[in-house]
């Protein structure tokens, strides 16, 4: 995709977000539509980090209620392990920290959970505070038979996920991504690299952790990837492409203010200035000019 990056005014600027937002939202309309005439009873909601799957998901359930039915939203994330007992695996095993696996997940909780709701029981389901890394509560999950349960992150992709789905169920899967290049001047930016964008603005913001943190877990997120992911992107029912033209002007403040306090004591400093690089010479778009319903509210 190819990026405007100069602007003659604000008016424009305006203009040119509310223009991409639109195309964004036919596609996804589109895609929305043909998923929720199919016939199922459990629809798999992925795609790798950043890549809009909780705007995704409000959509699902508007399409789905328009159509008299009724979806409820399981969060995989909420079957995360203790963020403490992550870190002291890796410390005692000197490995790295590792939130993305299917090691990340609780593993004998979300099977417990899986074969309730397909045996149609009451189940005990986990919630996970992002703040304070670790598990709260547990809330009661019913669902009725004609409801649509929607299984939503990057793990419901993952093979120990979708294998505890029992032969015979009527699933469907969507995934959700930055699926091609953005092209800013002469520069050519992958789908990776932006999504690294996303997620050092949105970690900040809605996660409390600090640039530095998250270019520290980066490698292991793609290595995640690279096994777990993408492998099983193409095998989706349906793909969504996520990608948003006016990306870098409108992360241009937030992130050149997080990356240029990076100490160059850091071993990120030399990545952090490469990132930077990227911004230099477009114009930042201000983020109030994000429609009410944008998906990229997720990363601001």
């Amino acid at each position: 995709m190819k990026a405007k990056i100069f602007f003659e005014n604000e008016k424009e600027k305006q203009a040119y977000v509310e223009a991409c937002d639109h195309d964004f939202e036919e596609r996804l309309d589109g895609v929305m539509k043909e998923v929720c005439r199919e016939d199922m009873k459990f629809l798999t909601l992925s795609g790798p980090t950043c890549s809009g799957k909780t705007t995704a998901s409000k959509k699902l359930i508007s399409e789905f209620s328009d159509r008299g039915k009724k979806v409820k939203i399981v969060s995989i994330d909420d079957f995360f392990r203790d963020a403490k007992v992550l870190t002291v695996e890796a410390e005692t095993g000197k490995t790295r920290l590792d939130f993305d696996s299917e090691k990340a997940l609780d593993l004998p909780v979300l099977e417990k959970f899986m074969d309730d709701i397909q045996n149609g029981r009451e189940a005990a389901l986990p919630r996970y505070d992002f703040t304070l890394a670790r598990r709260t509560h547990f809330d009661t999950f019913r669902a009725d038979d004609d409801d649509v349960i929607v299984f939503e992150g990057i793990q419901a992709i993952y093979p120990a996920f979708t294998s505890m789905f029992k032969k015979d169920t009527k699933v469907k899967s969507l995934y959700i991504s930055v699926l091609s290049d953005l092209q800013l001047g002469d520069v050519t930016v992958s789908p990776r690299e932006v999504r690294l964008w996303r997620r050092i603005v949105r970690d900040y913001r809605f996660r409390a952790a600090s640039p530095e943190f998250t270019l520290l877990l980066w490698e292991g997120v793609t290595a995640n990837e690279d096994v777990n992911i993408l492998p099983f992107a193409d095998s989706s029912d349906y793909r969504i492409e996520s990608l948003m033209g006016y990306e870098a002007c409108m992360l241009k403040e937030p992130i050149t203010a997080l990356l240029s306090e990076i100490p160059e004591s850091s071993e990120y400093y030399e990545k952090s200035r490469r990132i930077l690089e990227h911004f230099e010479n477009i114009d930042p778009i201000s983020e109030k000019y994000l429609p009410e319903h944008s998906l990229y509210h997720e990363f601001l």
